[in-house]
Order: C-alpha cells, then structure tokens, then sequence
C-alpha cells in the first residue's frame, strides 16, 4: 500500500491509522537519512539533528492540518509522507556518492546523468508529497504543492537555524 502512494494507486486514507505503522514509517525514514550521511560520521549530534528533523516535519504537517480542521486525518498523512520520504531517499542512496563529488568540484562541475535523475526522483518525491496532502486538506494540486514548497523549505530552514546547536557546521 506504501508503495502504491508513491506510484499515484493509492491515497493516503487508504492506509490503516495506525500509530504501529507511523512509527515503521518514521524509523525508515531516520534511518535511509542515516545511511545517506556524506562522509559517514554519525555522533550523538548529529543523530539528534537527524530526528529533530524528522519532529519537525511531523509538527508542521500536523499544523497544515489544523489550520483546515482535520487533524484527525494526521496519522495516515504523516504515515504516507513519512514512507515516501523513506521510499524516495531509498532510491537516491545510491546516488548520492556522485552528488558528492559533484558539490566537492564546486558551481562550475557540469552535471553528470546522475544529477538529472536525482532532479526527476526529486520532482517526483514532490508530486507525491503534493498529492498526500492534496487528499488529506481536500484542496487544489496547485494549492497543495505551495504548501509542501513551503513545509519543506521552513522545515529546512529550521533546521540551518539549528544545526549550530548540535555540534554541525556547514556539513548540511
């Protein structure tokens, strides 16, 4: 069922709400960020970071959600955005040495193929966001894609905000 929300054949009240099933969910996801750490190093900060982050992006899609009343769908919304962002960061793990030595050669590195299939896997992992949520807030895709834009970017801007206090600097 996961893998069908991110194929576009199932919707996010299709899953189970199930408390079980977010915290899987949740653990995939921290766990595919883990594995997907440049250089490797995983101190107690940085784990910290990690699920911080991952606090933050369940509160702000529980905020969306107040904000239109429907809290009581957040379980099976946070559990598929959560499984996308495992399922996604999944596929880009193997992808992520060359976008490393890519940002190492610096602005004037012309992009290899695997740039371009991290931008499509990348837009993608976006539409799927935007649908979970367009289901869940009942709302237009074009609505729905601003917000995901808008609570990934908050969500990342924190998070920059943050780092400092976890021991990291410049190393996001």
């Amino acid at each position: 069922m996961l893998i069908d929300i991110c194929l576009f054949r199932a919707k996010p009240q299709d899953l189970p709400t199930s408390q079980q099933l977010l915290a899987m969910t949740v653990a995939a996801g921290v766990l595919v960020d883990v594995l997907s750490l440049p250089d490797g190093r995983l101190d107690p900060g940085r784990w910290l970071f990690i699920l911080l982050q991952a606090g933050l992006f369940a509160a702000g899609v529980w905020l969306v959600l107040r904000s239109r009343a429907m809290t009581a769908r957040w379980t099976q919304t946070a559990t598929a955005l959560f499984a996308a962002n495992a399922f996604f960061s999944l596929l880009l793990l193997p992808l992520m040495p060359a976008l490393v030595e890519m940002m190492k050669a610096g602005p004037q590195a012309a992009p290899n193929w695997q740039a371009y299939v991290m931008l499509a896997v990348s837009g993608w992992f976006l539409a799927v966001m935007a649908r979970v949520l367009r289901e869940a807030l009942e709302t237009s895709m074009g609505l729905s894609l601003i917000i995901t834009l808008a609570l990934i970017f908050t969500v990342r801007m924190v998070g920059l905000l943050v780092a400092p206090l976890f021991g990291l600097h410049g190393e996001l």
